[in-house]
C-alpha cells in the first residue's frame, strides 16, 4: 500500500537518513545553508534549529509527538524558520550548539533544539519538548509562543543573552595550557580511575554505563607499562562483563550503544559503527595482553557483526543501526517466553534459561519508565555459563536458529551514512585485529576499507572529505576524520606492509598541520582554516564516546614524527597536551586517549625494522605477535625494491638484511641494539625485554 505524503519541505533532496525522515512533515524545514539564513533576515525570524541522528530514540519521540503534528508546525511555520541538522554529517555545527546548550542550561544531549537569531547567534536552548506541557517539562504549544513574544517584545533582553553565551564561548575557547603532561598525570587518572571502579559489575560509576574502550585501553597499557596487575584487571574484568551482559547483542554480536542499569543487563539498543571499532580495539588489546581467548572469540564476533550489518558492498562501513523497530525501542531484540518455548521447546529453553537468565515472566525493564516489559533479553550469568555456552553445539545450533527467527522481523532502521572519521577508526581497529591474530580474511577487509578511503574520500586537492560526495553536496572534513583516518593507514600499513599507505597518512598529516593547527596556542582546531559558516572555531580534547581529534593527532604525531624522521612533530604532540594542561589535570580520567599519547612519550617507543624477503617478515611478525608492547613499531625493508620506504624513513637506507638473509633491528631513543640474524635471537631478545 503506498502512502500518500499530504507535505514535502526541502529536506527532500537530502542524502542523510535522518533529514530524509523530516522531509514529509508539516513543519517547513530547511537544510542548512545561505537560503534559510537569507529567509530569517529578510523576514526578521527566529531561526528554530533541531540537531539529531536518525538511530536516536527520543529524536523519533518528538518528531512523532511535536515536528509531525499539525498545531506544532503552524507555530513554527508562522513564527520561525526552522533549519534541521544531521549531528553526523555536520559534527562542528552539533559541537558548538551543543557546547552552547552546555553553557546555557548545564547539560545538552539529542535532540538538541537552539533557537537564534539569523546571525546564528543562540539565546534559547534545550533537548527534548513535547507537545504538551508535564510537571518540570514545557511543551511546545508554550514554549513557543513565549519565545516569539520575546522575540518581538524583549529583543533588548535576546541580543543581551547571545552576547554572554557567545562570550562565554569565546572565554572557553581560550587556552590555558602552561605544563608538560607527564608521569603524575598518568598516575592521578589511573588513581581516579581506581576510585570510581565498580569492582562487582566492571565500569566506572553509577548508572548509566558506557563502554568508552578508550578508558580500558588506557588502564592496559598503563598497568603494563607500570607493572601493577590490579590495573589491568580493572579493565580486564569490565571487558568481560560487558560481554556477558545485555549491551552485547548474545544472538547476532555486536555492542548496544550504553547499559541503563549498573549490571550491564538493560541496553539503550542503538548500534553505533565508532562503539563496534572501539570496542574491537579494546578486546584486540585484552586478548594480547592476557591470551585469554573470551577476548579472542569476541574480537571475532565484532568483526562477524560489522560484516553482517553494517558494510557496504564497496567496503565501507554503515553508520548505525537503530533502537526502535516497528515503533518501539528494542523490539526486534527481546523475546516473550512463550515464544521461545515455541521455537526452542520447554526442556531445551529451561537448560538455556538457566545460563542467559530467561524467565516466563521476563528479565527486562522499560528504559524510561522501569516497568517491567514481560519480555526477555539473553545475558551470560557467568563465565562458567559462557564457557558451557560456548561448549555446546545445542547452543550454537538454537542461536542461529533464534537469529534467523529474529531475521524475520521489523529491522531497526539502518543509518547508511559513510563517515570519514568513523570509518578511519574501523580501519584502525581492523588492522590491529588482523596485526594481533594474522588472520587474512580481516586483514582483506581492511585493506577494502583503506583502499576505500584513498578511492572515495579524498578531494582532487589530496585534501580529505567528511562523506563521500553525495547529490553534488561535499563536506570537507573535520580534524575527527584527519587524525582517524591517519591513524587507520599507519596501522594498516603493519598489516600490509606496502608503503603507500604510510606516504597517504604522512601527506594527510602535512594538510592537517596546514590548515587546522593553531599555531599561537598549540593544538588543532576542529574546522579547517577559512571556515566561515560559525562564528568560533572550536578546539576539543575531551574523550567522550570516542577520543578527541587532537587526542589521536598527538599520538599520530609522535609515531610519524619517528618514522619519518621529523622531530617538530614529536615536539607538536607534547604541546597538544601543553595546551589543554589545565583541563587535562583538573579531571584526568576525561581524557585518556590524550594520556595514551602521553604514556608512549614517557614510555618512549621501541621501532623494531625487519629486513629480508618475504618469508623473512613471516618468520619475524610470528614471533613479535607473540608479546605485548603498546608502544611498537614494525617497518620492513625488503630485499629489493626498497625505495619508497626508504624515501619515508630514511635510516632504514643502512639497515639492511645482512648476506640477504633474515635480519631484525630494535631500536630505542634513536639508538639502535645489535641486528638479530636469526629467528631464536628475536625470540629471546623479546622474552628479555618482557621480563625487564
Amino acid at each position: 500500500m503506498t502512502t500518500i505524503q499530504t507535505h514535502t519541505n526541502k529536506l527532500i533532496d537530502s542524502s542523510s537518513p535522518y533529514l530524509l525522515q523530516h522531509a514529509h512533515n508539516p513543519v517547513d524545514w530547511y537544510p542548512w545553508g545561505p537560503e534559510a539564513f537569507e529567509r530569517a533576515k529578510q523576514e526578521d525570524k527566529p531561526i528554530f534549529l533541531s540537531i539529531g541522528y536518525s538511530t536516536c530514540h527520543w529524536c523519533h519521540v518528538m518528531a512523532h509527538e511535536s515536528f509531525e503534528d499539525e498545531e506544532v508546525a503552524k507555530l513554527l511555520n508562522d513564527n520561525f524558520i526552522c533549519i534541521k541538522v544531521d549531528r553526523e554529517e555536520r559534527p562542528d555545527i552539533d559541537q558548538l550548539y551543543m557546547t552552547a546548550a552546555t553553557s546555557l542550561i548545564g547539560r545538552g544531549g539529542w535532540p538538541l533544539t537552539i533557537v537564534m537569531g539569523p546571525d546564528r547567534r543562540p539565546f534559547f536552548a534545550g533537548t527534548y519538548f513535547p507537545k504538551h506541557s508535564a510537571p518540570g517539562r514545557v511543551g511546545m504549544l508554550e514554549l513557543l509562543p513565549r519565545i516569539t513574544d520575546a522575540w518581538h517584545n524583549q529583543r533588548a533582553e535576546v541580543d543581551q543573552a547571545a552576547a554572554q553565551i557567545i562570550e562565554s564561548l569565546q572565554q572557553q575557547e581560550t587556552s590555558t595550557g602552561g605544563q608538560v603532561l607527564g608521569q603524575q598525570v598518568l598516575t592521578n587518572a589511573s588513581a581516579q580511575f581506581s576510585q570510581n571502579y565498580d569492582s562487582k559489575f566492571g565500569g566506572f560509576g553509577p548508572a548509566p554505563k558506557f563502554p568508552s574502550p578508550h578508558n580500558l585501553i588506557f588502564l592496559m597499557r598503563e598497568g603494563h607499562r607500570s607493572g601493577d596487575q590490579a590495573t589491568i584487571d580493572m579493565a580486564l574484568h569490565t571487558l568481560r562483563e560487558m560481554r556477558l551482559g545485555g549491551i552485547y547483542d548474545q544472538i547476532g554480536f555486536g555492542f548496544h550503544r550504553y547499559s541503563t542499569d549498573a549490571k550491564w543487563l538493560l541496553p539503550h539498543f542503538e548500534k553505533m559503527l565508532y562503539d563496534q571499532a572501539m570496542l574491537l580495539m579494546a578486546y584486540t588489546e585484552a586478548w594480547k595482553i592476557s591470551g585469554d581467548s573470551f577476548f579472542r572469540q569476541t574480537m571475532d564476533e565484532i568483526i562477524v557483526y560489522m560484516q553482517d550489518k553494517l558494510k557496504s558492498p564497496e567496503g565501507a562501513f554503515y553508520a548505525a543501526e537503530d533502537a526502535d523497530s516497528d515503533g518501539e525501542e528494542g523490539k526486534f531484540y527481546v523475546w516473550q517466553w512463550d515464544e521461545l518455548k515455541d521455537v526452542l521447546g520447554l526442556e531445551l529453553l529451561h537448560d538455556l534459561a538457566e545460563s542467559f537468565g530467561l524467565k516466563p515472566e521476563g528479565n527486562f525493564q522499560d528504559e524510561s519508565s522501569g516497568d517491567d516489559a514481560g519480555t526477555n533479553i539473553f545475558h551470560l550469568k557467568s563465565l562458567d555459563h559462557y564457557s558451557k555456552m560456548q561448549a555446546s553445539s545445542t547452543w550454537q545450533d538454537a542461536r542461529e536458529t533464534l537469529y534467523n527467527l529474529r531475521e524475520e522481523r521489523v529491522h531497526p532502521g539502518l543509518d547508511n551514512k559513510i563517515l570519514g572519521d568513523w570509518n578511519g577508526l574501523v580501519l584502525t581497529a581492523l588492522s590491529k585485529a588482523a596485526r594481533a591474530t594474522h588472520d587474512e580474511t580481516t586483514a582483506k577487509i581492511a585493506g577494502d576499507l583503506a583502499d576505500y578511503i584513498l578511492d572515495y574520500l579524498l578531494g582532487e586537492d589530496g585534501q580529505l572529505l567528511h562523506m563521500p560526495p553525495q547529490k553534488g553536496h561535499v563536506i570537507q572534513g573535520f580534524l575527527d576524520d584527519y587524525s582517524f583516518v591517519i591513524e587507520g593507514l599507519r596501522a594498516y600499513y603493519e598489516v600490509s606492509f606496502q608503503p603507500e599507505y604510510l606516504k597517504a597518512a604522512l601527506a594527510l598529516q602535512e594538510i592537517q598541520i596546514q590548515h587546522f593547527w593553531d599555531k599561537e596556542s598549540g593544538g588543532f582546531f576542529f574546522t579547517a582554516e577559512g571556515d566561515s559558516e560559525l562564528f568560533i572555531r572550536q578546539k576539543e580534547i575531551y574523550d567522550g564516546a570516542i577520543p578527541s581529534g587532537n587526542s589521536v593527532a598527538a599520538s599520530n604525531l609522535y609515531y610519524l614524527g619517528r618514522l619519518a624522521e621529523k622531530p617538530e612533530w614529536e615536539s607538536m604532540a607534547m604541546a597538544i597536551g601543553t595546551a589543554f594542561s589545565a583541563q587535562v589535570n583538573r579531571a584526568p580520567r576525561g581524557f585518556s586517549a590524550l594520556l595514551q599519547s602521553v604514556q608512549v612519550q614517557v614510555n618512549g617507543s621501541k621501532e623494531v625494522v625487519i629486513a629480508g624477503n618475504a618469508e623473512d617478515l613471516q618468520k619475524a611478525l610470528d614471533i613479535i605477535r607473540n608479546s605485548y608492547d603498546p608502544f611498537r613499531l614494525v617497518l620492513y625493508r625488503p630485499l629489493h625494491n626498497s625505495a619508497a620506504i626508504e624515501a619515508i624513513s630514511s635510516f632504514l637506507i643502512h639497515q639492511k638484511a645482512i648476506d640477504e638473509k633474515f635480519t631484525v633491528y630494535i631500536c630505542e631513543n634513536y639508538a639502535c641494539q645489535t641486528p638479530l640474524t636469526s629467528p631464536h635471537s628475536l625470540e629471546n631478545a623479546l622474552q628479555t625485554e618482557a621480563q625487564d
